[in-house]
């Protein structure tokens, strides 16, 4: 197996612009060894698909491989990473790395004394000091990718200004704060909403602009079709989703909005005191969970369980796992409103 030592120089992914806890992933490009470190689902997803589409750029019989670190078995990374029959290159996500296994712990750390040369490895740690000796020699040898996500305001301002900076585009302030107001309940919808915002207007985006096209258009559309998802209206879920894709609303949207309130029906399902008391912990207005509190009561946890994950699926598969992120949303959609009361 060709490989290239540990120590060796990495590749330019590590010359763009950097934040407090390292590099911002829309200056990242493909390397050994690429570490995204924090919490924040929506960003880690960011720097995967960009590492993906630009390997595959110059490798389109790039393999992509997905293996979780808390489950691995014995030599499973090194097997993943053994030369293929015709040579193509592999990139390696490795997720779940607050939660590792000894055995992925040991055989990552021999992997980092011979990496391979045709290979990219991806790892994903969202906090906590499980495994430090292979975060440690990470944080040394690895591209360090910061997705510890946007903690208050001024932070989610940061991010759309970034969003658009990247694109080669302008926003002016006002209108960078009335789309944060808008759309930036999670970053999930702040990036859709910017993407979509980029796409529909011209040149620079003024707060004219958000009001006319993202004024709750978005969020509102979107949340109509969850609403309607989780209280079992199939029909009337799936006409308002076909509309929303048909006048822009991206599938992002509409899982930001179906996670959301995925968890407040999971939350509420087993909860025995107030909808307000559980308000702070869920990060929603105490009005929002007493709107959500009579669907919950037709909900059953090992269903909204499930509910929950067919979700994460359809949001996987609207961020690229899938060649039809619509239709697989909708699935969702259909999986959803057909588990109420059941």
């Amino acid at each position: 197996m060709a490989t290239q030592r540990a120590g060796a120089p990495r590749s330019s992914a590590s010359r763009g612009a950097k934040t407090a806890e390292g590099l911002d992933f829309r200056s990242l490009e493909p390397a050994p060894l690429i570490l995204l470190k924090g919490g924040e689902d929506y960003l880690a997803s960011r720097a995967v698909d960009r590492v993906k589409r630009a390997l595959r750029r110059e490798h389109p019989d790039l393999e992509y491989t997905r293996m979780d670190a808390s489950a691995a078995a014995p030599g499973e990374l090194a097997t993943i990473a053994s030369p293929s029959l015709f040579g193509e290159p592999r990139l390696i996500l490795a997720e779940d790395l607050s939660a590792m296994n000894d055995t992925f712990l040991a055989d990552a750390l021999a992997y980092l004394d011979e990496e391979s040369a045709d290979v990219t490895l991806m790892l994903r740690h969202s906090g906590g000091n499980r495994g430090k000796k292979l975060l440690d020699a990470l944080t040394r040898r690895a591209v360090v990718v910061d997705c510890t996500g946007a903690k208050n305001e001024n932070e989610k301002l940061d991010f759309v200004r970034r969003e658009f900076r990247a694109a080669g585009r302008e926003i002016l302030a006002d209108a960078a704060r009335a789309l944060v107001a808008a759309e930036g309940s999670t970053l999930s919808d702040l990036g859709g909403a910017c993407q979509q915002l980029m796409a529909d207007v011209p040149g620079e985006i003024t707060e004219e602009h958000v009001d006319r096209y993202h004024g709750g258009r978005v969020e509102a559309t979107a949340f109509k079709v969850a609403d309607a998802a989780f209280e079992g209206r199939q029909e009337v879920a799936t006409r308002l989703y076909r509309h929303a894709i048909a006048t822009g609303v991206s599938p992002i949207a509409v899982t930001a909005a179906l996670a959301r309130k995925g968890r407040h029906i999971a939350a509420l399902v087993d909860h025995r005191g107030s909808p307000a008391s559980l308000a702070s912990s869920l990060g929603a207005a105490p009005w929002q969970l007493q709107q959500v509190a009579e669907t919950a009561r037709r909900w059953h946890p090992l269903r909204a369980a499930e509910a929950i994950e067919a979700v994460a699926r359809a949001d996987a598969e609207a961020k690229g796992a899938s060649r039809t992120p619509e239709y697989a949303v909708e699935r969702a959609i259909t999986a959803i409103a057909s588990a109420v009361g059941r």
